[in-house]
């Protein structure tokens, strides 16, 4: 299928609910200009500035429950498992947002639309709906599930529909949701380009040159995605009794208030090597400098940590949604699940003890094999039989 002027024009869209879903459907539009120049490829937030229902009720909300309240996402996530609620966050949701979503369909001439977030799946499926209604057009809808082990059986709320889900776990899940077996498939994990290869010695010695980081000192990564590590005052406070011997890097996000925390503990512990940062566009680099990542388990931030060799820590994880991540560093050997501050500044302890304790650590990483091949995602949605096989359509 074509537009009006012959080309194809895909919409993936998102939800500003952690960073996963945008960072995944930015990877797939750099794919595809890389594989398909001549196809545009726009991003687009599935709610718009006037939505407040929307943002306040599934944004807003999600980063509540998930960092500020206990107790309330495992709440939140177990009601997500029946129907009913599901319908009550879609017909809420839908009242605003089909009408936007039909509209921005229908000015941008789209043939294409990807969806990255299941509460967006079914309202795109209706404002596709609306425009076929109004304009004969039909537009391929494809979701691209963002959770690539365990995640809400929210994702496979429509039955019949196509589904590209990134683990044959994944796959059986939606198999026990109704979906039939030829309305899914497996797709390599939409890993960040600059993540592509492991980094050199010699990438590791200019990146720590260019940041500021002593060549002789390991370095510890704390991150946990827009809202900074949970926990991450509590580490650096051990780091600062124990006189830790190694530099610290932590990234803080929107986190204000850890930001000014650590900028304090910076100036009456001068003995600490510590950089603190908000948001930053160089992630890849300060996982690259690093020899060791504390990290919630968000998906991108363990696929990236992964490919890179590196061993991790988790600190913590989304009851339910980001479990299978904890379980795929665990089985595979990559890092381990340590909650309390103490304990994980002994545990790095003993892997920085000596150059054989490190290398133990790190040999588990490098027999792993991540399928990033991006472009097989790019081919699929663009019907390249020849690489990529046939797809449905409804």
């Amino acid at each position: 299928m074509a537009g009006e002027n012959g080309r194809r024009r895909f919409l993936l869209v998102y939800l500003n609910t952690g960073n996963g879903h945008r960072a995944q459907a930015s990877v797939l539009q750099e794919a595809f200009f890389d594989y398909a120049p001549d196809v545009k490829v726009e991003l687009l937030c599935g709610f718009d500035r006037k939505n407040r229902c929307g943002r306040l009720l599934v944004e807003k909300s999600y980063g509540i429950a998930c960092n500020y309240i206990h107790g309330a996402w495992p709440l939140i996530y177990t009601l997500g498992t029946f129907t009913f609620f599901q319908k009550i966050v879609y017909y809420s949701v839908r009242l605003h947002t089909r009408a936007y979503l039909q509209k921005v369909l229908a000015e941008k001439d789209i043939t294409d639309v990807v969806s990255f977030h299941f509460v967006m799946t079914p309202v795109l499926r209706d404002a596709i709906r609306a425009v076929r209604r109004e304009t004969g057009r039909n537009i391929r809808l494809t979701v691209i599930t963002t959770d690539p082990f365990t995640g809400p059986s929210a994702w496979f709320y429509l039955k019949h529909q196509d589904y590209l889900v990134a683990s044959p776990q994944f796959r059986d899940f939606a198999l026990r949701c109704g979906v039939p077996a030829d309305r899914i498939r497996i797709v390599p994990f939409l890993l960040n380009k600059k993540f592509a290869r492991p980094v050199t010695d010699n990438e590791i010695f200019f990146l720590r040159r260019k940041y500021g980081y002593a060549q002789d000192k390991r370095v510890v990564l704390l991150a946990g995605g827009g809202e900074g590590l949970p926990g991450a005052l509590k580490f650096v406070n051990q780091c600062v009794l124990h006189r830790a011997q190694f530099s610290i890097a932590v990234v803080c996000g929107r986190n204000k208030g850890l930001y000014r925390s650590l900028e304090l503990v910076k100036k009456m512990a001068p003995w600490v090597d510590l950089h603190i940062y908000g948001f930053v566009d160089f992630m890849d680099s300060l996982v690259k400098l690093s020899d060791l990542i504390v990290s919630k388990a968000g998906t991108s931030s363990i696929m990236e940590i992964a490919s890179q060799q590196k061993p991790v820590i988790i600190s913590n994880y989304i009851y339910g949604q980001e479990k299978g991540n904890l379980e795929f560093v665990k089985q595979n050997g990559i890092g381990s699940f340590i909650r309390h501050s103490a304990d994980i500044y002994e545990r790095i302890n003993g892997i920085f003890a000596s150059r054989e304790a490190y290398e133990k650590a790190a040999a588990a990483c490098r027999g792993l094999v991540i399928d990033t091949d991006v472009a097989k995602i790019v081919k699929y949605l663009l019907g390249d039989e020849g690489n990529a096989g046939t797809r449905k359509t409804k």
